[in-house]
């Protein structure tokens, strides 16, 4: 019994010098018994050139080009509405009418007063025409004739006074016809048939807001200011606006306004681009993307977004050199491409649009990046390439959060 138990105590110390030879016998890179980490299989990309303008980023508010808050200039009771809320109207178009029996009848009466003075007029001069045929003949004293002369040049001046009242009872009465002061889409009423309305009233009888041009405002960043202004001297330059659920290109405009100081609050200079609106796809009020190209389109290496990873001191690409034999266990299904080390490649990125970044330098074109299981990998690593990867979605830009963004910064 005590020899068996001596052996299996033995046996057991054996085994386990074995297990930890075996563990201690690897390094921190994953090699083990002289063996390297086996190819990683990757997709890779050929980089390749295309057109890329420095483009701002930016969130939009949509603005009506003109907006009227009609209100009532005269006092009195609503009795005639030409319009329907939500509809279209021109500049002149009539919207309202108020009771104008009272202003109807201040104009008769100044008309009428008008009237006399003009008779009072004809009557006075004729006076001094006689006194004056009169004096020569001493049958009227120089006074008299003096006197009616006074006389007839206040029957003038009072008819220009009575002209005067005259005109202000029409404006008076002009102003109960309420008329629509620009062209645009009418709002909600303020105030309804029947009701009675002031002058000082708060509340508007409707607002008009013109939405066929209408405008986009949105911040340029100060550092970016110069290279708007060119833009605009140019003729307003090409600004797209896109929905900010379905990433679609809503309009195009051009810019037509930069505002003359930088808001310390949020550092940037308003702008506003305008644009034609041609089937009202443009509504006051709402929130939009904004693509603003900053200067000319000039060729750059493009690669998909997730391609470019974050370094210590730069950007960076794994590039995989093609072209040698497979490594071994390079066979498969899903071997579809030859193998080859890769390395880590610094980068410049001249900007990020529509799920790809552009490239000023670090890759040359048709150079193969690695664009997955970038966690992966390690500096010399061995690979086996995929198929090619799947084409990129256009229009799936990050979309502005919090604030105006310039594509031209890395």
């Amino acid at each position: 019994m005590t020899n068996k138990t001596s052996l299996f105590r033995r046996g057991g110390a054996v085994a386990l010098a074995l297990l930890l030879a075996a563990c201690s016998s690897g390094d921190g890179d994953g090699e083990s018994g002289g063996k390297k980490r086996p190819p990683q299989l990757v997709s890779a990309q050929a980089a390749a050139m295309e057109d890329f303008a420095p483009t701002l980023l930016a969130l939009g508010t949509v603005t009506p080009s003109q907006s009227v808050a009609v209100r009532p200039r005269a006092d009195g009771e609503i009795v005639g509405i030409a319009f329907r809320e939500g509809d279209n109207v021109r500049a002149g178009q009539l919207l309202f009418r108020i009771d104008a029996r009272q202003a109807r009848a201040a104009v008769a009466q100044a008309e009428a007063e008008v009237k006399g003075a003009v008779a009072a007029e004809r009557r006075a001069t004729l006076d001094y025409q006689r006194a004056e045929a009169l004096v020569a003949k001493g049958f009227v004293s120089t006074a008299a004739r003096d006197l009616a002369r006074a006389n007839a040049w206040s029957a003038r001046s009072q008819i220009e006074t009575n002209r005067a009242l005259l005109q202000s009872a029409q404006v008076q009465l002009s102003f109960l016809t309420v008329k629509a002061p620009i062209s645009g889409r009418t709002g909600e009423l303020g105030f309804r048939l029947g009701a009675n309305v002031r002058q000082g009233d708060a509340t508007a009888l409707v607002t008009i807001n013109q939405i066929a041009p209408i405008h986009v405002r949105f911040l340029v960043p100060a550092a970016n200011v110069q290279q708007a202004r060119a833009v605009m001297a140019g003729g307003g330059g090409s600004v797209i606006v896109r929905d900010r659920q379905a990433g679609t290109t809503l309009a195009t405009g051009r810019l037509v306004f930069l505002d003359n100081n930088v808001d310390p609050g949020n550092g940037g200079v308003a702008a506003r681009a305008e644009f034609r609106n041609e089937g009202d796809v443009l509504w006051p009020g709402a929130i939009v993307d904004v693509l603003f190209p900053l200067g000319a389109p000039v060729q750059h290496i493009a690669l998909p977004e997730g391609a470019v990873q974050t370094g210590r001191d730069a950007p960076f690409v794994w590039t995989v050199a093609t072209g040698g034999p497979k490594p071994p266990g390079a066979g498969g299904a899903d071997a579809k491409g030859i193998g080859g080390k890769i390395a880590m490649r610094n980068v410049e990125v001249a900007g990020r649009l529509d799920g790809k970044v552009y490239l000023a330098s670090g890759v040359k074109p048709g150079e193969q990046v690695i664009v997955d299981a970038l966690a992966r990998l390690k500096e010399g690593d061995s690979v086996r390439l995929k198929g090619p990867p799947k084409p990129q979605v256009a229009g799936n830009a990050a979309r502005p959060q919090s604030g105006p963004q310039t594509g031209s910064a890395g």
